[in-house]
Formats: C-alpha cells, structure tokens, sequence
C-alpha cells in the first residue's frame, strides 16, 4: 500500500474517491498544520499493488493495517466520495479505532443515476469504445459546477484532465465496490462525533443525499456549501474540519 504522511500531532487519514488517488488531497494536506496527516492510494488507483478483490469493506480493512503498520490505534477519518464510504466502514466496524469522521460528498448507497452513467461509461473504457480521458471528461462534468467552468472559459483554457489516468479494469472494480454497499439502516449506529459536508449545486450525488445521512447519524453536524458541486475545495470547509478536530480532541 503506497501512503505519505506529513508534520505531527494527532493522526488525521485522507481517503479519497473513485478514481482518485493520494494526490486528491494535495490541497487539503498544507492546511492541517498541527496534525498527522495521511494520505493513501486504494487498491485499484495509484501505486498501491494488491491480490484479491476490491470491495469497501476491505478496502477499510486496508485503512486498519496501514494504522497498524504506523503503530496509530486511532485516528480522525476524513473521506471524499467512494471514499466516505470507507470511512462509514471504519465507523461501523471499527468504533474503537477512529476518533472521528468527516464524511464529504457523501450518501448512504449509490445513487442510481450516477450508477448508470458511471458503470457505462467505465465498461465501454474496459471494452476499448471510448479512452479514459473521455471517462474523465464526463466525470468532471459531473463533479464540478457551471461556475468552475465558466472560470475556465473566462481565461480561454479548458478543465485539465489527468495526465496519468488509472487504468480502467481498476476503476470498474471500485465503481462495482460501491454497488454492493449500503448503509441505509446501519448510519444511525455510528457512534463517532461526525462532520458531513455537502455542495449545494452537486448533481453526482444531490444535496439530498447529503442532508439524509447527516440525518441519521446521531448529534452529526451538516454543511451545505452555496455553489458547490461534488468535488468541494478544502479551503471552503477546511475551517470547519479543523473545528471538528479541535472540539472532539483524543484525551478529551
């Protein structure tokens, strides 16, 4: 399992979304100065090498031995995405090792629009019909909003794509992970304090979904950032994790 891991004080663990791996989160790492933080590639994206089968569960086991590994018994869970997830994994399964989660872009089972247009789109890359950078391009479609793009447009460039894409047999491997996971009834017993953050103009995954697992998870706090889409910049609720953070400190 490929990590990195940057300064010192209480370990907080980035896990990211399909697709994504370590470098997700290079925005995010310099704003938590103070704290341990982790970053990893999942099985199927970046340079982690793997035997077996991608599922969530496993890839949260995968979280656990890298824990281990770094001599951490608990640690703050951040996921994005496929990502939250894992960390919903974590929460459920192994209560005594995280001390809390932030859950962004999150939701309870796949939504199935997304699961349609993603699925196709991944088979058709594994099937030779269409190349992953026209996987990316849809993808971005539909992680960002209008206003990201009218940026672009305004500087006469266009979204970059990336310029080393994963492969797409893995991608199809993580996106079929997320079709076996559902944690409608399960939520409700996640015992950790939890942070859940959500874009208000997200259309991968609508706010609603956001708001319904905020929901049903007890004492959990929600926001909704105005705007934003399914991929949320760090700086827009880095503020609010930190708070989390502090207010829910390992001793207190």
């Amino acid at each position: 399992m490929y990590y990195e891991e940057e300064g010192t004080g209480e370990p907080v663990i980035l896990i990211a979304g399909i697709g994504a791996n370590h470098r997700f989160w290079k925005g995010m790492v310099p704003l938590l100065k103070g704290y341990r933080v982790i970053t990893l590639d999942n099985r199927g994206v970046g340079q982690t090498e793997y035997k077996g089968d991608i599922q969530i569960d496993i890839l949260a086991d995968d979280v656990i031995h890298l824990m281990d590994y770094l001599h951490i018994y608990k640690a703050h869970i951040v996921g994005w995405s496929m990502g939250s997830l894992v960390a919903q994994s974590l929460g459920l399964r192994y209560a005594d090792r995280v001390q809390t989660l932030t859950l962004v872009s999150s939701y309870q089972f796949r939504p199935h629009r997304s699961a349609y247009f993603m699925y196709m789109m991944a088979k058709s890359a594994v099937d030779g019909q269409c190349t992953v950078d026209q996987v990316n391009i849809l993808f971005n479609s539909f992680c960002f909003p209008e206003s990201t793009f009218e940026a672009f447009a305004r500087k006469g460039t266009i979204m970059p794509i990336p310029r080393h894409p994963e492969k797409p047999e893995e991608l199809l491997k993580q996106m079929m992970s997320m079709d076996k996971f559902d944690t409608t009834d399960k939520t409700q017993n996640i015992k950790a304090p939890t942070l859940v953050v959500h874009g208000g103009m997200d259309i991968m995954v609508e706010p609603l979904k956001g708001r319904a697992i905020a929901k049903s998870i007890p004492d959990c706090r929600y926001i909704e950032i105005p705007g934003e889409g399914h991929t949320i910049s760090p700086d827009l609720y880095v503020d609010a994790l930190k708070k989390h953070l502090s207010d829910n400190k390992m001793g207190n």
